[in-house]
């Protein structure tokens, strides 16, 4: 038998199944609308509409229960794998106490990538470099109030170091880290800026802030003694406060988190927009029990801690959102503030704990699997630097305290 072309085909295969359902006067219509009378002997089966379309669910439920089976698969293998990782053993060994830093609290810490030296900043606005023998390298003080956040970028293009710091009052600073200068400054919110992100050049940065706000910066460095001008790119308004944002590996997306909701936002540092709504009840509710307070991608990027503002701590996988992990057991006081840090390992991470306490988390068991009593006071602030294998903590007590991995460190998850 002799096929009609195919738009005829697809017309004849229309027409057979009006005929067989019983829709006389839609296949009247169609065949005065097309000028084509339905001939059924130009078709060799019939039901042939129908017999393709449940070959296509069929094909399409195969694929379905393919991609379910591989996608099972790939999370055995990652719970095998976080399970097997890392050792009981695992310790920190203490090296250093650095003593009366500043003269009020210490509030945020940053470690100098393969250097025995970090950067430290005090509820009275003083920032300062100093090695782990506690020499002072240099001091700033900022007018903007107490130093929530620092970032450090070693930019290899030009051999400089840039420094970032969020401060009380809303104020965000761009320093010369190796001097200490400050090269541009702007009132960039009318609250605290708790989370400032070099995004992710030394020319583009972001700024979040209780003012309900996330702003994408630009400045350019100057040669000239002059301070650089600091441009607003974009200001995202939400309708809480900022509590913490996070860059992700694809160094083009932000986590953004809001107090009193229970979605994380996606936010496009590329086109400025929001991309996505990631709903942290795993239920799919919305009902509100928690503040995302504090936001840690790990270092192979595949998943991302969220501190909440009690003792939970929940890992989400970053690829599909979904929560592979919930941490309990970590002591907490009232006023707690979440701060974790991972290991490089990706097997640990730390967190601090009531009455001035790290904790040491393993990912696999979700155990905790070593407790250090690092301070006297609240641990406000750590940093982990992956060259040294150390561990920096800062606290309202005033004093630094510093810790070596003890034990080789195992793989990378």
């Amino acid at each position: 038998m002799d096929f009609p072309d195919p738009d005829s085909l697809a017309m004849l295969l229309v027409q057979q199944f009006l005929s067989e359902q019983g829709y006389s006067p839609a296949l009247r219509e169609v065949e005065r609308q097309y000028g084509l009378k339905y001939v059924p002997e130009k078709l060799p089966k019939g039901s042939m509409l129908l017999e393709l379309v449940y070959q296509h669910m069929e094909q399409a439920a195969a694929e379905a229960a393919a991609d379910e089976s591989d996608a099972r698969l790939a999370a055995e293998a990652e719970e095998e794998a976080l399970l097997k990782g890392g050792s009981p053993n695992f310790a920190m060994e203490h090296v250093a106490c650095v003593q009366n830093l500043h003269s009020a609290n210490i509030i945020s810490i940053c470690c100098w990538p393969g250097s025995p030296r970090f950067i430290s900043g005090s509820g009275n606005g003083h920032v300062q470099l100093i090695t782990f023998d506690g020499d002072l390298l240099w001091t700033q003080q900022l007018t903007g109030g107490g130093i929530l956040s620092l970032a450090l970028h070693l930019d290899e293009r030009d051999g400089r170091s840039y420094l970032l710091a969020g401060s009380m009052d809303g104020t965000v600073t761009v320093l010369d880290a190796q001097e200490g200068t400050v090269l541009a400054s702007s009132k960039a919110h009318t609250k605290y800026c708790v989370r400032i992100i070099w995004a992710p050049s030394a020319t583009t940065f972001v700024s979040a802030s209780w003012d309900q706000s996330l702003v994408v910066h630009r400045w350019i460095p100057q040669s000239q003694s002059n301070e650089a001008m600091i441009e607003e790119l974009h200001r995202e308004k939400y309708a809480t406060a900022v509590s913490d944002a996070a860059l992700l590996a694809d160094q083009a997306t932000l986590v953004v988190s809001l107090r009193n909701t229970n979605f994380l936002r996606l936010f496009s540092l590329e086109s400025h927009k929001e991309l996505r709504k990631v709903n942290m009840n795993a239920r799919g509710d919305n009902h509100v029990s928690f503040t995302a307070s504090h936001l840690d991608l790990s270092p192979c990027g595949m998943f991302m801690l969220v501190s909440t503002d009690g003792a939970r701590i929940i890992m989400f996988r970053v690829a599909d959102w979904q929560q592979p992990r919930n941490f309990f057991g970590l002591q907490v006081e009232n006023f707690h503030q979440p701060v974790t840090t991972w290991h490089p390992s990706g097997f640990y991470f730390f967190a601090a704990a009531a009455h001035g306490q790290v904790y040491v988390f393993h990912v696999g068991s979700a155990k905790v699997v070593a407790t250090m009593k690092a301070h006297d006071k609240n641990v406000r602030s750590l940093d982990y630097d992956k060259q040294q294998s150390c561990l920096v903590t800062g606290s309202f007590d005033r004093n630094v305290q510093i810790y070596r991995d003890a034990t080789p460190t195992e793989g990378s998850s």
